[in-house]
């Protein structure tokens, strides 16, 4: 079963349109890819597994194409003033983009970054909404500067509605509807990282991006020092959407417990 959806995914990501037991394969698969990058030699070992897991997430945006009509276009960024979270892995794939993008000016460009990320410096995040303070990675024409390598919260934050995300960018209570595609896509891609982290007994942390990105650009050895266990975001503010809520973490560690199980081959745990 797991060769066999390994196989499927690296094909063309997850299929919704599947059983549910096919489905847990799938993120499954994802997962073992992931570890075997994890486990690899390569210094960018964790930035690889990062996009590894975007990828992973296009392929099966691509393949669960629903016809739902989405509204987000190049230059709008209304939800591009709240705090987003990345796991490690994905801050140092936006780093290393930044130095590759950016090569004949990435002074100028990181102390961009850096001075923007100042004005958010440990803001929560509805203070932050509130004073429509831009994502430090936000050019001035409001397109994103590493849009490839954006992590997985930014991918899955998807609205058929501009105008509704104008009023909430205004300060009016209204809901985003965001088709389930993009929601289950962004925890499956999400659920397989984190699990493959743990799995391999890297952190599974997740920090404020901008914040956790001043870090990586003004440490360009923090990725193979994270590898090696050091905790290069000691003091960096972490995000735990539900953190507090026991259920939410029961099921989150039972998910990753399930995911692990599998991607190495051994018996899953009991409700998998």
């Amino acid at each position: 079963m797991l060769k066999q959806a390994m196989a499927e995914v690296a094909r063309s990501g997850m299929d919704l349109r599947a059983p549910s037991g096919d489905q847990s394969w799938h993120v499954i698969a994802a997962t073992r890819i992931l570890i075997d990058i994890l486990n690899g030699h390569s210094p960018t070992r964790a930035s690889k597994a990062a996009e590894k897991a975007h990828e992973f997430f296009e392929a099966s945006l691509k393949r669960n194409a629903t016809g739902a009509k989405i509204e987000c276009a190049k230059g709008c960024a209304f939800c591009c003033c709240v705090a987003v979270s990345a796991l490690a892995p994905e801050v140092f794939l936006v780093a290393n983009t930044i130095r590759a993008q950016y090569a004949s000016d990435f002074a100028t460009r990181s102390a961009r970054i850096h001075t923007i990320e100042r004005a958010t410096h440990r803001l929560g995040g509805f203070e932050r909404a509130q004073r429509k303070l831009p994502c430090a990675l936000l050019n001035d024409d409001n397109t994103c500067s590493v849009y490839s390598a954006r992590p997985a919260p930014c991918r899955g934050v998807t609205s058929a509605s501009v105008r509704a995300c104008q009023a909430a960018f205004n300060g009016a209570a209204v809901s985003i509807a965001t088709p389930a595609v993009w929601s289950t896509l962004r925890n499956a891609e999400v659920q397989a990282l984190m699990a493959a982290l743990t799995a391999v007994e890297l952190p599974a942390e997740s920090y404020e991006l901008n914040e956790a990105v001043c870090v990586a650009l003004d440490n360009p050895d923090a990725e193979s020092r994270w590898l090696k266990g050091e905790d290069v975001f000691a003091g960096v503010s972490t995000l735990r959407i539900g953190i507090d809520n026991p259920a939410v973490t029961e099921n989150n560690r039972r998910v990753i417990a399930q995911l692990i199980a599998g991607a190495l081959g051994k018996e899953l745990p009991p409700g998998a």
